[in-house]
């Protein structure tokens, strides 16, 4: 009797134990991704804007271009997440053919995306998404730790459609001789809309706003052209 006991609690342990780790197997592709859609195919082109100033050289510098960023693949499926590969697209203006640029990579957790730059990876959006939710950017490289934060959740038409925007505050610091911003707007079905750097030195004139104040520094804006969402 103890035998037949013990082999029918050694079964729903196994039974139990195959549940789990088929949820933590299936549970990748279960995640909340509205705001950072991954599908194979899926592409976003933007208009890239780059601001060099300073005034003690006389430079003032924009360089314009576009980029385009698809993802390609799956490279990787593992129980933890999937990496996806993702190709980034160059071209000077919309009368140009896109020429490959480079390769970054994508790789989805049940709760986290995380984006592989020039082989640095950042932590770049956290699920559920809701506004004040934070987390270190930084946790998977070796970068100082820098808190991200959803700062706000708006409304916004995008390509014609109304969509749910997440905005993703990574720095915001302003005094009277420096400003430093670096921001990221997420929105549903599509994903990133929106990038701006910000880290350029000021005067101290009180009467001016601080585009007329720089002195120093370098300014990237990165806005959503189309998507084949």
């Amino acid at each position: 009797m103890r035998f037949y006991i013990r082999l029918i609690l050694f079964f729903l342990l196994v039974s139990l134990w195959s549940c789990q780790k088929d949820e933590e197997t299936t549970g990748i592709t279960n995640v909340e991704n509205a705001y950072f859609p991954i599908q194979i195919g899926h592409w976003i082109s933007y208009q890239i804007q780059e601001i060099n100033i300073d005034q003690e050289s006389a430079v003032n510098d924009t360089v314009s271009y576009q980029i385009k960023e698809k993802i390609e693949s799956l490279v990787e499926k593992t129980e933890q997440y999937k990496t996806y590969r993702l190709e980034r697209y160059f071209r000077h203006n919309e009368t140009e053919d896109w020429s490959i640029l480079n390769v970054w990579q994508i790789r989805q957790y049940t709760t986290r995306i995380h984006k592989i730059e020039e082989n640095i990876e950042y932590i770049r959006l956290v699920t559920p998404v809701k506004i004040n939710r934070n987390w270190d950017g930084n946790t998977y490289n070796n970068l100082e730790a820098q808190v991200y934060q959803i700062s706000y959740m708006t409304d916004s038409i995008v390509k014609n459609q109304n969509q749910k925007i997440a905005v993703v505050t990574q720095d915001n610091r302003e005094s009277l001789i420096d400003k430093h911003l670096s921001q990221e707007q997420y929105a549903t079905s599509i994903g990133l809309i929106k990038k701006v750097n910000i880290d350029v030195e000021l005067n101290i004139d009180p009467n001016l706003p601080w585009e007329q104040k720089i002195t120093k520094g370098t300014i990237y804006y990165q806005d959503l052209i189309d998507t084949n969402e």
